[in-house]
């Protein structure tokens, strides 16, 4: 009997230091899976440590690009407002340019000053007779004439090729004799700015002074640079008969 509690006991101690043996091993299994789990997790909080790093790396850089890319587009705003001041002189001379190429083109068309002008085109309100038409008063032949038939508000036109500064307006008497070179006494004389507007020369009008010939009967009337399209002779009287409006040459020289 004996015998066998003393087994007994062997096996209950056997038993024991088994289970302490897988205790202990168990212990040691684990410490080693927490270190492991540790160096684990030491390893991954490194790493997202690091990653949290590029990441605010990555974000001061971004930064700085934004910062960068804020003044280029400050530069850029400037450059455009520098352009578009030059664009502002560039118009402002272009305007300028084209203001003196009118002026050339102008300058260019119209006559000199002091030089003839020309008439495209003469007219008189009426005619007396065939060898007395508007034309003869342009034809440089001071012994031809044009006379119109009698009336009242009677006017004659020369008209030129283009717009003109009219400076002096030569007008040689339609009678050279004492007898009637007073019919032309009165006669005004205007610039035709445009089919309807007219201003006029000085004088104002004519006066006919005495003495015959062509010489003591040229009259120079100063229209002042006015511009026009050509110029005008207007005569009217108060007497009931009427009166006759005669050129032997008119001649016209721009300002």
């Amino acid at each position: 009997q004996a015998y066998r509690v003393k087994d007994e006991a062997n096996e209950i101690r056997d038993e024991v230091h088994q289970a302490r043996v897988r205790e202990l091993d168990a212990r040691r299994a684990l410490e080693t899976t927490l270190v492991e789990t540790i160096a684990l997790i030491k390893s991954q909080v490194t790493e997202s440590s690091l990653f949290v790093q590029e990441i605010r790396t990555s974000l001061v850089s971004l930064e700085n690009e934004v910062r960068d890319l804020t003044d280029e587009m400050t530069e850029f705003k400037d450059e455009m407002a520098d352009l578009k001041d030059e664009m502002a002189d560039l118009k402002d001379e272009m305007a300028d340019l084209k203001e003196e190429m009118a002026d050339l083109k102008k300058t260019q068309t119209e006559g000199k000053s002091g030089e003839l002008i020309p008439a495209v085109r003469v007219e008189q309100k009426s005619t007396s007779r065939a060898d007395c038409s508007a034309d003869k008063a342009v034809d440089g032949n001071v012994h031809t004439q044009s006379h119109t038939a009698i009336g009242r508000n009677l006017w004659f036109r020369y008209h030129f090729a283009s717009a003109e500064r009219v400076g002096t307006v030569k007008i040689v008497n339609g009678k050279i004799d004492a007898v009637y070179y007073a019919r032309l006494n009165g006669v005004r004389v205007v610039v035709m700015v445009n089919n309807v507007h007219r201003v006029p020369c000085q004088p104002n009008s004519v006066a006919v002074r005495e003495g015959t010939g062509i010489q003591a009967q040229t009259y120079i009337v100063n229209c002042g640079g006015v511009r026009g399209v050509g110029v005008e002779l207007n005569l009217d009287t108060t007497t009931a008969l009427g009166a006759y409006l005669e050129l032997r040459e008119i001649e016209v020289y721009a300002a």
